[in-house]
């Protein structure tokens, strides 16, 4: 046991001789291959931003706009995170998760509820354009009458570019207004 210690702690230091290095001996067993990614250091995420004014959405029946009697359902975004990793040409693919929940209101018959949710990656700086900026749809199953359904969404697809400095926007987004 006491072997193995020491292999892995000189190992970590870059002090023992080919062969070892990498591998921790078990007390006689086979060698265990470790990844040297264990030990690297996290690669650092953008940070995330709420944009404001866009953690609620409230969706009214025809002509009930505004009245709690029309009110179909109201969903909110409640929880974010992110991880990052580094890919082969230096960019960093970002590992994104949004929840929240959906809440049936008086005038909801059930069904699903399609929630617009827009993440555009920004470069730092005041006011800049967003290097991309896309709509997710998040599909939620709500029964009429139900209590809040929670829903999540994990997604992977963006990347940031090497080397450069950017955060995260995001929110709901419903489009213009009538």
């Amino acid at each position: 046991v006491t072997a193995g210690l020491l292999a892995v702690s000189v190992g970590g230091c870059g002090g023992v001789a080919d062969g070892v290095a990498g591998k921790v001996i078990a007390g006689g067993q086979e060698p265990i291959e470790i990844s040297p990614e264990t030990f690297a250091p996290p690669v650092p995420c953008p940070p995330l931003q709420l944009q404001s004014n866009t953690f609620l959405i409230r969706n009214y029946a025809r002509g009930k706009e505004n009245e709690s009697s029309g009110l179909r359902y109201q969903a909110t975004i409640e929880d974010w995170a992110n991880t990052c990793t580094q890919e082969p040409d230096g960019s960093r693919r970002m590992k994104l998760g949004f929840s929240g929940n959906v809440t049936s209101g008086p005038a909801w018959q059930g069904g699903e509820v399609v929630l617009p949710l827009r993440v555009a990656i920004v470069p730092a700086g005041d006011d800049p354009k967003p290097l991309t900026s896309e709509v997710l749809r998040v599909p939620v199953t709500l029964g009429a009458g139900a209590p809040a359904e929670d829903w999540t969404l994990i997604e992977n697809k963006f990347t940031v570019p090497a080397g450069q400095s950017v955060k995260v926007v995001f929110g709901f987004d419903e489009g213009r207004r009538r």
